[in-house]
């Protein structure tokens, strides 16, 4: 174990077993996704290339600066190529500290039909704690021009549909956090689903959205988004 891996021991074993969650709970398959964690101003931890999540162990976990240099990473071992656009969101937004980018498939379908139908306020919790999830337009992945087109939208919101590819959470407090978004949203699309399918789905009116700033309040959450971007609810998803 190097003096990096010493340094940051808690935080590796977090995104080693967070890499094991979103496997188990089938948002990745094969080595698809990765996951990233800023533990320092100009140092991350990151997943990574070719390994699926389900057996990532400690020595796999790579560190990486916001340049993309390799700062450490065991032999045989490099950063997921989808080290650009986690880099881009770090560097575009200093208040998160954790990237999950899976392919949850419920969400993913979303993402292939890129209806817009979730960028609605559905539920309490995902209004609170997430924002409307705003897609990104497709690029190849692993290009730069990938990680471009998270401009538009880093700071509206913590949560993200790469069109026809997968989802993107952010976190301002953890890995651990941010795969608790991703697990909540699948939620959400699931039932926002199945509400279509039964028809009449409806979404909840300004008037209870504005009242989530109050839920807010209480629990001492941070508003979705990059830190002043909104300052109500009601903003954040565009209601007046």
């Amino acid at each position: 174990m190097n003096e990096l891996q010493k340094k940051y021991k808690t935080e590796i074993e977090e995104l080693v077993n967070a890499c094991h969650r979103v496997a188990e709970l089938n948002y990745v398959t094969s080595a698809g996704g990765n996951l990233s964690v800023r533990v320092a101003d100009n140092l991350l931890l990151i997943t990574p290339t070719k390994t699926p999540k389900r057996i990532i162990h400690f020595d796999d976990i790579c560190m990486i600066d916001l340049d993309g240099n390799v700062i450490y990473a065991s032999e045989g071992k490099k950063p997921t190529g989808e080290w650009p656009f986690h880099v881009r969101i770090m560097r575009k937004r200093s208040d998160i500290k954790a990237i999950a980018h899976t392919h949850p498939p419920i969400l993913t379908g979303f993402a292939i039909a890129n209806n817009g139908m979730l960028d609605k306020p559905w539920l309490p919790e995902p209004i609170t704690e997430v924002g409307p999830i705003l897609m990104v337009p497709y690029e190849t992945p692993l290009s730069e021009a990938l990680s471009e087109q998270f401009d538009a939208v880093i700071n509206n919101s913590n949560g993200f549909l790469m069109e026809n590819h997968g989802a993107v959470f952010c976190s301002p407090i953890s890995i651990f956090d941010a795969v608790e978004l991703l697990n909540m949203t699948e939620c959400m699309a699931t039932s926002v689903l199945v509400a279509h399918i039964l028809g009449n789905a409806k979404t909840i009116t300004t008037e209870y959205v504005k009242e989530m700033d109050s839920v807010i309040r209480v629990r001492n959450l941070k508003m979705p988004g990059a830190t002043g971007k909104y300052s109500s609810a009601s903003e954040l998803y565009g209601l007046k």
